[in-house]
């Protein structure tokens, strides 16, 4: 795994080579240069909820979850920073990630909305045309989302911290999006076999009681993604439980928007960051 540092300076993107960290190089926008057999996941820094990106060499690109309320501006720049002019899929892994969805289907020729238990029972209350199609995933559905890349719903509930829970895999990589923070989800994370997860997304921005000592054993991840709330903190148990486990743990908060860049072998991490 390599680290790859890229830093926002105002209002102009700025990438840190390590051959000379004091001299940054001024960049308008970030490519990440995917080649055949290669996919990136991007994990926004947004003041408030979760969206991630997913790209393929291939050129389709994809949305996990929109946002939290009052981001719409800082998204839209972020994917335009990316170069993101058009999003085939949009998946909501529950009703909070899709506040900003009219938007997102409007400005990016949206085709297609995916949808687990908790966000399909909002979803009536958003503005969807008619040519774009809505999707229900459902507990065990197995699905290929682009060449190499598949994605299977580990959980799926409606009740109160529950959502759609996602490992996606990318040859030999796994990245394990976990929404769901109750012991009903527990107990089918801990059944499964997903000793082999390089990468977990932990649910809830990591608050107290979202994710156990028991997980983190089962998974032993190699890196773990905290999103930033606006009303929820991570608690400091669990993230010095994280530590004490090896694993590296990205902030968006703290470290900015955070790229995970996949190949057939192995992956880099790329951060971008705004520096105030």
């Amino acid at each position: 795994m390599k680290l790859i540092f890229v830093f926002l300076v105002f209002m102009n993107w700025y990438y840190i080579p390590f051959e000379s960290p004091s001299a940054p190089v001024e960049v308008e926008g970030v490519d990440v240069h995917l080649k055949r057999n290669e996919s990136a996941f991007t994990f926004f820094s947004l003041s408030d909820g979760e969206a991630s990106l997913i790209q393929h060499a291939n050129g389709e690109n994809m949305l996990l979850n929109t946002g939290g309320k009052g981001t719409v501006k800082e998204l839209d720049r972020l994917l335009s920073l990316f170069k993101v002019k058009n999003i085939s899929t949009v998946i909501l892994t529950s009703s909070e990630g899709q506040g900003n969805l009219e938007h997102y289907i409007k400005k990016y020729n949206v085709r297609q909305i995916v949808t687990g238990a908790s966000a399909n029972q909002s979803l009536s209350k958003s503005f969807i045309p008619v040519e774009v199609k809505v999707i229900r995933w459902e507990q065990g559905d197995f699905h290929k989302l682009m060449p190499g890349l598949t994605a299977e719903v580990i959980f799926d509930g409606s009740d109160e911290n529950e959502g759609m829970d996602i490992s996606f895999k990318f040859f030999h990589h796994q990245i394990f999006y976990v929404r769901s923070a109750s012991q009903k989800a527990e107990q089918v994370f801990l059944e499964k076999p997903l000793e082999n997860v390089n990468i977990v997304k932990l649910p809830q921005y990591a608050e107290k009681g979202s994710f156990s000592d028991l997980l983190i054993e089962h998974l032993d991840p190699q890196l773990a993604i905290i999103f930033k709330s606006s009303t929820k903190k991570p608690d400091p148990a669990l993230l010095e439980m994280l530590h004490e486990a090896w694993i590296d743990v990205y902030f968006t908060k703290k470290h900015g928007t955070v790229t995970i860049k996949l190949t057939n072998s192995n992956y880099d991490v790329i951060t971008i960051m705004n520096k105030e």
